[in-house]
């Protein structure tokens, strides 16, 4: 193992420690979701998309399928995808994943994740109190505590939110993009 130990609390903190050192924003569409100062945080999205452009006169990294990009994140902080990798290979080894959407102090309401395929895995990071994930399974609402182990569920199928918290609480989602299938398939 290159950057964790193998044991959840152990590597709950270094990956907070890599995760202090990333600058978080959101993106245009989370914006629209949900306000959140770059000052406290944001939501931003670590895998490619087909959007090819940033900004004006600014273009995205060319990924190895046709028609997608590398995000502005991967660009920025290319050595999470090896960081990621690791983690998930010892967490859920089994789960194929080719995003994750990186969250900082962001709460989000009542939602359903459109573009996700089949199930996600929520892994939560840093010192916050509350802050727990309600997934709404018709006749039952579970509240998932994703700092003490990983969450899976189907984000695209159940309704699901996150609790108020106070302190910095980081979130990992670790899922499959139907945009992604449909591109490159």
């Amino acid at each position: 193992m290159k950057f964790f130990t193998g044991e959840w609390f152990a590597d709950n903190a270094i990956m907070t420690s890599f995760l202090d050192d990333v600058k978080f924003y959101s993106g245009t569409e989370r914006k629209k979701i949900l306000k959140v100062s770059p000052l406290v945080g944001g939501s931003m999205l670590y895998g490619t998309t087909w959007r090819s452009y940033l900004s004006p006169g600014k273009n995205r990294t060319q990924s190895p399928w046709k028609n997608l990009y590398y995000t502005k994140v991967v660009d920025d902080y290319p050595y999470l995808t090896d960081v990621f990798n690791e983690f998930k290979n010892i967490y859920f080894k089994n789960f194929n994943y080719d995003q994750v959407q990186m969250n900082k102090n962001y709460t989000i309401g009542k939602h359903r994740d459109k573009k996700n395929v089949g199930p996600s895995i929520l892994c939560c990071f840093g010192d916050y109190t509350g802050g727990l994930t309600c997934v709404d399974y018709g006749n039952d609402i579970m509240k998932y505590d994703a700092r003490r182990e990983p969450a899976n569920f189907d984000g695209s199928k159940y309704e699901h939110w996150v609790e108020e918290f106070k302190g910095t609480r980081y979130s990992l989602v670790f899922f499959r993009n139907n945009k992604k299938n449909e591109l490159i398939n």
